[in-house]
């Protein structure tokens, strides 16, 4: 808080004993002083410890609520320190136990924000969850059905992002009977869709491609034009994990002749042509990447959406990558990676660290690169494969999970190759048992629901090298 919000609770005499106090906490450890923002916070400890004796809590939020809402709205919202004030006053209304205007504070002033523009999934949930003190598992402590399906659908989305997808599916659970029973259509059809994404990371691709159909189908019958694109876009990236890319070109190409019908619809676009970056990549047209993944850059400037230019760049580093644009690679890489953790984005996170993994393993490899820093450069790539895998095993992404063991298990097989030369045969011997280790479990994991519901390209990577080390490398 900052010393005028501080001063409601100025008890002393006079200003100067109120500010003695303060300098009394601050040097005692217990309260914090930010010079730099002009704020003061409370040791978490501390807080929770004074917080728990604090004797009229919904008087004292009350009053904070009043103070807060009394500070005007920013002209423009250009970091999330201009929201502080916003935050606050969401916080203290939950915790006056108003929820009903806590949650239209946060749909109307901070989803958005938060959520499209910031990409600070974390943080959504964390201000959610105070809607829903009786537990995940039941609906928030909203008066209106309606307002509590939105508010679930928030808090799934942002799980979603967030690396809880199987938290997200549990929360849809809930969601969806009360958006069934309230018979409105259009939000029927967006929460099957929001639904298969979570589903599809968890590699349920049969369940999820029922409700990405279910969700199209309605569109149509009820002539939502816009949500009916957004089912094909979403379609068309599950058909291209199922290596299924003429069908995947089709939506598409279906979301796209839609989306150009309404205004405002660039973030859509740019979320298709990020796609079929992805499709590209899984075909391995490195080209037709580097084409996609720019002008989904292109377009995620124009509406400045976090999470949008993280995908992009990352995507742009992969295609360079593999047309062997090393130094512009790892250039893009690091932007991505670095704007990703600033924002705890823990969707994209393993893919990064797989790439960066791939991409100082061909570097390892350059004709002028020494053989210790060559070394080094494949101890770096192990380890960031391995952190990636944490992730996704933490998280339960399975295809992610899949395309991390193929290349584990590539490392292992490129060192008995070179241990062949130097007729190891034993260390030959312990590196394919590991290599055909990691294949297999890719293998598992890449085959989800089984053919056709299936990551096919990542499937067909373990089978091909199996059967490398079936036939003895």
């Amino acid at each position: 808080m900052t010393y005028e919000a501080l001063s409601l609770f100025n008890t002393y005499e006079s200003e100067e004993e109120f500010d003695a106090a303060l300098d009394e906490l601050i040097d005692r450890g217990l309260l914090l002083f930010d010079r730099e923002r002009g704020r003061y916070d409370l040791h978490p400890i501390v807080r929770g410890y004074a917080y728990d004796r604090l004797a009229d809590k919904k008087g004292t939020h009350t009053r904070l609520r009043d103070y807060f809402a009394a500070v005007p709205e920013p002209e423009r919202v250009e970091s999330l320190d201009d929201l502080a004030p916003v935050i606050e006053l969401y916080h203290h209304t939950v915790r006056a136990g108003q929820y009903d205007e806590a949650w239209e504070l946060y749909r109307d002033r901070l989803s958005h924000l938060l959520y499209d523009r910031f990409g600070v999934c974390q943080t959504c949930i964390e201000l959610l969850h105070a809607l829903f003190p009786d537990g995940d598992d039941k609906p928030p402590r909203l008066n209106k059905a309606s307002g509590q399906g939105r508010a679930l659908n928030s808090l799934a989305n942002s799980c979603t992002r967030s690396g809880q997808p199987r938290r997200a599916v549990s929360v849809w659970r809930v969601a969806l009977p009360l958006v069934e029973n309230l018979g409105e259509k259009r939000n029927i059809a967006i929460g099957l869709g929001n639904l298969a994404a979570p589903q599809t990371l968890l590699g349920e691709f049969a369940v999820a491609e029922q409700n990405l159909r279910r969700q199209i189908e309605l569109c149509r019958k009820i002539g939502n034009e816009f949500w009916e694109a957004v089912g094909h876009r979403d379609l068309g990236l599950l058909l291209t994990y199922w290596g299924v890319f003429d069908k995947a070109a089709r939506e598409f190409n279906a979301a796209l002749a839609s989306f150009s019908n309404h205004l405002g619809a660039t973030q859509s676009e740019c979320v298709v042509w990020a796609y079929r970056a992805i499709r590209a990549l899984l075909m391995d047209k490195a080209k037709a990447a580097l084409e996609a993944a720019r002008k989904a850059r292109e377009m995620a400037d124009v509406e400045g959406y976090e999470r949008d230019v993280i995908r992009a760049e990352w995507l742009l580093g992969v295609a360079h990558r593999a047309l062997g644009h090393l130094p512009e690679a790892e250039s893009h890489l690091i932007e991505a990676l670095t704007r990703c953790r600033r924002i705890n984005l823990v969707e994209l996170e393993p893919d990064m660290l797989l790439e960066m993994a791939r991409l100082w393993w061909a570097q390892a490899g350059g004709d002028e690169v020494t053989s210790d820093e060559s070394t080094r450069l494949r101890d770096e790539a192990l380890k960031l494969a391995r952190e990636a895998l944490e992730i996704a095993d933490r998280c339960e992404y399975r295809l992610k999970q899949a395309d991390i063991h193929n290349f584990l298990a590539c490392l292992p097989l490129a060192r008995s190759n070179e241990l062949r030369g130097m007729r190891d045969e034993g260390g030959r011997t312990e590196e394919l048992a590991e290599a055909r280790k990691h294949a297999e479990i890719a293998r598992e994991r890449a085959w989800c629901d089984g053919p056709p519901h299936c990551y096919k390209p990542a499937l067909k990577e373990a089978e091909r090298l199996l059967a490398k080390l079936s036939a003895g490398c």
